[in-house]
């Protein structure tokens, strides 16, 4: 005789790059353990995956590649939210050199939300010129083709860069970065200055990202320590 079965709720989410509502159910045993191994693991990468498998099982997704990281970010947290509870519990250290302690710190998940800098369209346009390009985060499928360890290299950061042209645009025309060879989109990227460089740069240094902030007092040393936590590692810690 078949055993029964427990009846799973449904919510509705809605998905912080462009405003879909999207279907999910909360995770169940099996698929907590699998993220509880992950993280285990202290691998990044590992953990990462787990993330992802959860989200695709959970969420009705037609694809997870063209998701943003922070898409996948907040996916989790309120997929978390609804399987575990409202009510994150981490340790955060002391920033006083001398002291150091780890100190509790409780985060209601209804309070992280995404930071987005102000300016966040992803146009970069070339000081004296009448050339730019124009920018995308990073997505799920862009951040998984490229090795963790090259990600601190040069040829990592250009590879990064390349995946997240979306166009190039002059005073006459717009190319479409998925009509171009890579060979082409390399070689004007290097053909940049160092200062426009620097432009797109600045780009990745300040994509959007889950976000905590709150000052909390250590209970050791009494000393105010200003906490922000910014992606998702942060509150896994």
């Amino acid at each position: 005789m078949a055993l029964p079965k427990m009846s799973v709720p449904r919510y509705t989410v809605e998905l912080p790059s462009t405003g879909e509502i999207l279907n999910m159910r909360p995770y169940l045993v099996k698929e907590e353990k699998v993220l509880m191994i992950a993280l285990e693991s202290n691998d990044p990468v590992q953990i990462s995956e787990a993330v992802r498998g959860i989200i695709e099982t959970c969420y009705e997704l037609d694809s997870i590649e063209n998701l943003t990281v922070f898409d996948i970010e907040m996916l989790f947290l309120q997929l978390r939210a609804k399987s575990v509870g409202e009510e994150m519990k981490i340790q955060v250290k002391c920033k006083e050199e001398e002291c150091g302690h780890m100190n509790p710190l409780s985060i209601n998940i209804d309070d992280i939300s995404v930071y987005k800098p102000k300016d966040s369209n992803g146009t970069i346009q070339f000081e004296g010129t009448n050339i730019g390009v124009k920018m995308r985060y990073p997505t799920a499928d862009v951040i998984r083709k490229i090795n963790p360890e090259k990600f601190e290299s040069v040829e990592g950061i250009m590879d990064l860069i390349v995946d997240c042209i979306e166009s190039i645009f002059d005073e006459d025309n717009v190319y479409n970065a998925k009509n171009e060879k890579r060979d082409d989109l390399v070689e004007f990227i290097e053909g940049l200055s160092s200062e426009q460089f620097k432009l797109i740069q600045a780009f990745f240094q300040d994509t959007p990202s889950v976000s905590y902030s709150t000052v909390i007092k250590c209970g050791k040393c009494k000393t105010d320590n200003d906490i922000e936590l910014r992606g998702l590692n942060s509150f896994f810690s």
